[in-house]
């Protein structure tokens, strides 16, 4: 269909749909690019106020430019209707997310980590809007994205509303979703940006616990819930459910507007401290350890009350200096003037600017990084942060600000200390030699192999800390100890640690996207690993091992159509990782294509005989070499690679799973549940794959087998 210059099909193009307007996937053909193309309705073109909204979405998104916001290329007429053309995202609603997983029946949509990184991006984007005098008025899971790549775009500026312009509607008229108004929203006053403090709150509520915060079996129930203001916390719905977060979500959702954050900058703020916070709180050592000088230089006062400003800014250094000591080999000097001494050796510097009035606090941050050294220089560079707090009590405003600023501090410095600093010894080329030797041996599947490897990326980051690979390859090698070591979820805990860490050295590895992402996968946290899998495949296109677990992921979905493609990528990239040909044999099976499937188990155990001549120690390659000659019913050959793969390691309990695989696809029961049970006393974490995987499914009314499941 033509409209305008731009192209779509009305049936298969179709993003969504309002009352008001329909928003297809389209071509522009004047630039050549895939849009997002808004079309008001028909009979909605005869009301003014609609297309009024419509003119006034565009206005204001075209105006705002930021990464969590959704960009607005054109406004226009064709054929006597109004018309948006806008960036066209790939990812799915938050509100599409939540149903999705209610209806899968899984409770709490995310983890709650996932749910602080969503909301802390929805929070900067609200806060960008509100600096440029913005009331977006109909913040809804609905108008969050979140993308492919794991990003979140803020969408859908149709009533939001500047602060001195004149409203579209009239006083005591609803506007925007009622699910997530404010208490003056339901109540048709007149809107400030507190009242999307309230909708933020109300999100953050839905998207951290499953469940509305107001919820009502009608329109009219549902205001009445909103007015009353009664909110379940959340830690009564989802057990465990940190304080901290709970208190930021009820102070977003007060009644009383005054008892909100003052803004969205405010809120930011507070899911930036409650991040830098987070290890501590959960006993967990920062990702980098901070060693170095902080210079503090005197606070600045700023706002309405200089004297009440002052009068609190000295008491609130000495505190600040004191919670920054208790940071080991950070050193803390305070000033009392602005210039620096020329023998000072420093590394930071933190200018504050303090600004108070009626017990409402805000302290902004700079925190300047340098190459450690003295005497005046360049900054390396600058960070600015900003946190708030709101208590009528002197000394807990004080408190309150100080646990604030630290939190964010402490965040900050761990980020900073993770990059190279010029003075640091470094090895680079050896490093990475070294990590990419370790891979390999890590690939080969044995428990000697995954500890020799283990030893190697640990020397590798001896060599050169900030070696990203190193830290990747560690994560990935830490989330194969989980396997290995009876399901110990500490292992997944350290192989995050170690994945951000070597995201903080370098953004763009996409080892560390990989590994984050099996620590997901293993986990259960489906939707995490594969929006992990992706953002590796779209930063370095060879990372086979993203597109063989991505794969496998779609495969145990039953989605054999989008495995395929992965799975035949993996095998390009990687040919010795024999798991891949395996996957891929039933993939094709499930698919029907029963003559590609014998090929490729061909083409596995041929370049499985090749890679084992080279390397005959690689235990993975020799193991899933006998599942293919099991499946093409090569019997003998089957079980003569088994028991090779026994005398290579008798007491292994990576062997001893994978020969039970063999053993059941051969009919060989006894022996498969002799060797799972070898397994599960190597302390192979075989509880999962007992559950789901069909290989094992011929042993399921075995009671031995139901004896291990139990």
């Amino acid at each position: 269909m033509q409209f305008a210059h731009f192209t779509f099909d009305p049936e298969t193009d179709r993003l969504g749909e309002g009352p008001l307007s329909e928003v297809y996937k389209a071509v522009d053909e004047q630039l050549g690019r895939t849009v997002a193309l808004k079309i008001l309705r028909a009979h909605a073109e005869i009301d003014p106020q609609a297309d009024h909204r419509f003119l006034r979405e565009a206005k204001h998104t075209s105006n705002l430019q930021h990464k969590n916001i959704a960009t607005i290329y054109q406004y226009g007429k064709a054929e006597g209707t109004s018309f948006i053309a806008m960036e066209y995202l790939q990812g799915r609603t938050l509100d599409k997310i939540i149903k999705d997983q209610q209806q899968a029946g899984r409770g709490p949509t995310l983890g709650l980590e996932e749910c602080v990184r969503i909301l802390r991006e929805v929070a900067e984007a609200l806060e960008y809007v509100h600096r440029h005098g913005l009331v977006h008025r109909d913040l809804k899971p609905g108008n969050v994205m979140v993308l492919d790549d794991g990003s979140v775009k803020l969408l859908d500026f149709g009533i939001a509303r500047a602060k001195d312009e004149a409203s579209i509607t009239q006083h005591g008229m609803l506007v925007g979703t009622v699910l997530y108004m404010s208490p003056e929203q339901v109540r048709g006053d007149e809107l400030d940006v507190r009242s999307d403090v309230f909708a933020f709150g109300a999100v953050a509520y839905h998207v951290t616990t499953g469940q509305l915060p107001f919820p009502g079996k009608s329109f009219p129930e549902v205001c009445m819930a909103i007015l009353d203001g009664n909110v379940k916390r959340p830690a009564l719905v989802r057990p465990g459910f940190p304080a901290v977060l709970e208190q930021l979500i009820l102070r977003c959702l007060a009644p009383d507007p005054a008892q909100r954050f003052p803004d969205a900058g405010a809120v930011h703020g507070a899911l930036l401290a409650l991040e830098g916070g987070a290890a501590a709180a959960n006993g967990k050592s920062p990702a980098a350890t901070i060693s170095g000088t902080i210079v503090l230089v005197p606070v600045r006062c700023s706002g309405p009350t200089p004297d009440s400003c002052n009068e609190l800014a000295g008491s609130l250094r000495k505190d600040l200096v004191s919670e920054l000591k208790r940071m080991k080999n950070l050193q803390v000097v305070a000033l009392d003037d602005v210039r620096l001494p020329d023998a000072l050796d420093y590394d930071w510097i933190l200018y504050t600017d303090l600004w108070v009035e009626n017990g409402q606090g805000r302290i902004e941050l700079r925190l300047e990084c340098f190459d450690r050294g003295r005497g005046p220089r360049a900054p390396r560079e600058t960070l600015l942060d900003r946190t708030e707090f709101h208590d009528k009590d002197e000394w807990a405003l004080q408190d309150g600000l100080v646990t604030g600023a630290v939190r964010v501090l402490r965040k900050r410095l761990a980020e900073a200390a993770s990059r190279p600093a010029a003075s640091v010894a470094r090895k680079v080329d050896e490093a990475i030699a070294l990590a990419r030797q370790a891979h390999e041996v890590l690939h080969r599947g044995m428990t000697k192999q995954l500890l020799a490897s283990t030893t190697m990326f640990r020397r590798a980051t001896e060599l050169d800390p900030y070696c990203a690979i190193a830290h990747a390859g560690l994560a990935e090698a830490l989330v194969r100890k989980y396997l290995y070591w009876d399901g110990d979820t500490t292992f997944l805990e350290e192989a995050r640690e170690e994945a951000n860490r070597a995201l903080a050295l370098d953004a763009n590895c996409a080892e560390a996207h990989t590994a984050l992402g099996f620590s997901f996968h293993l986990s259960g946290h489906t939707m995490d690993a594969q929006r992990e899998y992706r953002r590796a495949m779209q930063l370095d296109n060879r990372e086979w091992l993203a597109h063989r677990l991505l794969g496998a992921i779609y495969a145990r979905a039953g989605n054999f159509k989008e495995a395929s493609p992965l799975l035949r990528r993996a095998i390009a990239l990687k040919p010795s990782h024999i798991g891949s040909y395996d996957h891929l044999y039933n993939v094709l099976r499930r698919l029907d294509r029963y003559e590609e499937s014998l090929e490729i188990a061909d083409q596995g155990i041929a370049a499985a005989r090749t890679h084992l001549a080279q390397v005959p120690d690689n235990q993975e390659a020799r193991l899933h070499m006998a599942m293919l000659q099991a499946r093409l019913e090569l019997d003998d050959d089957a079980r003569a690679t088994v028991q090779r793969a026994r005398e290579v390691a008798p007491k292994d309990g990576y062997t001893a799973f994978h020969c039970a695989c063999v053993h059941a696809i051969l009919g060989d029961l006894a022996e498969a549940i002799e060797a799972l049970t070898a397994a599960q006393a190597r302390r192979y974490h075989i509880q999962a794959e007992l559950q789901r995987n069909t290989d094992l499914d011929v042993l399921r009314a075995v009671p031995e087998f139901q004896a291990l499941v139990g």
